[in-house]
């Protein structure tokens, strides 16, 4: 997006950062659908962390051509030795290991042979693994004993790729490592033994035993293996709305407070971004708006680059917009969308006939949007209709309405005088949960003159609908451009149903403004 810097391109959960960089070693198993981005959720945990620890990515799944051609980003990341995929090296050592050995070890010994030695992994459970698969035995059991301080123990490749981890673990000792092994599955069922089994291995030796972070990724979503993770994080797709909104459910951090349990996230250039809750509130210091020219002359623009985008060019002269909010979604969200279509129009000296959401006053409406515009653009381009009775004294950017009859109070020809010093095509942006509180469940009857002579006239009309409202289908029929806004996660998103368009992510403005950026959520 643009504008967007490269921190907010990828953007984190801070809980997963937090539980991995904290002290000890913690094994987290990460599950979900197919095509939920599993293996580009388990690689971005390796970017994220490259300044605490080195990081070694076990893939049984992908191959590394098409990893970096799928992540190209990756190679960069090889060449500064935040990852190491060294499976030229592992193939080498598998080929130099293949002979089994018998090592009798003295326990006497071995403390004066590790005197001065750098310290290592424990492989005492990988050993006694190797041992019951080459036996054939299907559970593990001690290692035999030749005599009162002897061990035997078998060395080789029998499971190179984990030789390889413990290896890298030893290289980097005593900093940690973090082991991602993509899939736990796959590798499990390559050596015929349950996943279980070598997640407990591994939990026993370079978790527990020398404080390594490891990710286990599950090709099943099943939650059968959860119990052995110290935290858990599940992907899935949700399609309800005919659409894919990805969400990433943060079930168990173990000792790490969780403040966000659910996030919404995208893969947008194949990178992870998460969502945050976030409210708007209006900046201390708004910035000056700067009208934004629709790129088709056909259209006026949103006076959001990301929605007009979305919506192919902007909103089309002559035709009618809905703005649908969803159970739940605060009007907020709805007014920051409404507002840049307001004070595009203003500031650009076209007339605005504003009815706000939930009966908004006139003071406190055009408060808003103050700082943004100045009161001498507001005063001369907008006016705010409200009844009558809401007004002690008439101001010179309020209409009064008696709240009698719609077809007497909004008339063309009124709207014409009242903003006859202000250019056209004119925008009428219509709150229709306060115009049915006015006059009643069947007001868009009423409306039609007006609004036939509006459109007439190439303006157009954005009625912004609650669940409350009754004349919704009426509107959806007639609207030639359609979006709704949902709230999901606490996050609120937008997309459109006339045209359809992917959902979007409303991100939190850029500082001074009030215009949200839309992220496509793919």
């Amino acid at each position: 997006m643009e504008g967007e810097t490269e921190a907010e391109s990828t953007t984190f959960p801070k809980e997963i950062v937090r539980f991995l960089a904290g002290s000890g070693g913690h094994s987290l198993i990460l599950r979900g659908m197919a095509g939920t981005g599993k293996t580009t959720l388990a690689l971005q945990m390796i970017e994220e962390l490259a300044q605490l620890q080195q990081s070694y990515y076990m893939s049984t799944r992908v191959s590394d051509h098409s990893l970096f051609s799928q992540f190209p980003w990756l190679m960069d990341k090889v060449k500064e030795g935040e990852i190491l995929k060294a499976r030229k090296k592992l193939r080498k050592k598998a080929d130099s290991e293949m002979q089994v050995e018998k090592i009798l070890l003295g326990l006497a010994s071995i403390k004066g042979e590790m005197k001065g030695e750098k310290v290592k992994a424990p492989r005492t459970e990988l050993r006694r693994l190797e041992g019951n698969i080459e036996s054939g035995e299907e559970e593990g059991a001690p290692a035999e004993t030749t005599g009162e301080d002897e061990i035997t123990v078998t060395v080789g490749s029998m499971m190179p790729e984990i030789e390889m981890a413990y290896d890298v673990v030893d290289k980097a000792l005593p900093e940690r490592t973090l082991i991602i092994i993509d899939s736990i599955d796959a590798l499990a069922d390559k050596y015929g033994v349950p996943p279980s089994r070598l997640i407990n291995v591994l939990q026993k030796d370079l978790v527990e035993g020398c404080g390594t972070n490891v990710v286990y990724v599950l090709e099943t979503p099943d939650p059968l293996l959860d119990y052995l993770g110290d935290g858990v994080l599940y992907l899935s797709l949700d399609s309800t709305t005919g659409r894919r909104i990805r969400e990433m459910d943060l079930l168990k951090l173990r000792g790490c407070e969780i403040r966000q349990p659910k996030y919404v996230y995208t893969l947008l250039g194949g990178r992870v971004r998460t969502f945050e809750y976030s409210r708007y509130s209006k900046p201390e210091q708004p910035k000056p708006f700067e009208p934004v020219i629709a790129s088709n002359e056909r259209c006026m623009s949103t006076g959001n680059a990301d929605l007009d985008s979305m919506l192919e060019g902007g909103l089309r002269k002559g035709t009618i917009a809905l703005i649908e909010l969803s159970p739940g979604v605060p009007v907020v969200s709805s007014a920051q969308i409404e507002h840049a279509i307001i004070c595009n129009f203003a500031a650009q000296g076209h007339g605005v006939a504003w009815m706000p959401t939930k009966k908004t006053g006139a003071d406190a409406a055009r408060e808003e949007l103050l700082g943004f515009l100045t009161p001498e653009v507001f005063d001369k381009n907008v006016r705010i209709l409200e009844p009558h009775a809401a007004s002690e004294s008439p101001r010179n950017y309020t209409l009064s309405l008696e709240g009698g009859d719609v077809k007497v109070d909004i008339k063309w020809q009124d709207i014409q005088y009242a903003l006859r010093d202000a250019k056209q095509p004119f925008l009428a942006s219509i709150g229709f949960d306060s115009l049915e509180s006015i006059y009643g469940q069947d007001v868009l009857d009423g409306l039609m003159d007006f609004m036939t002579s509006l459109l007439n006239n190439d303006g157009i009309l954005v009625g912004t609908v609650t669940p409350s409202v009754r004349s919704t289908n009426r509107l959806a029929d007639l609207a030639h451009t359609h979006v709704r806004i949902d709230k999901t996660s606490g996050v609120t998103v937008i997309r459109g149903e006339e045209p359809f368009t992917a959902p979007h992510a409303m991100v939190a403005p850029d500082s001074g403004d009030f215009r949200p950026r839309l992220v496509p959520i793919l």
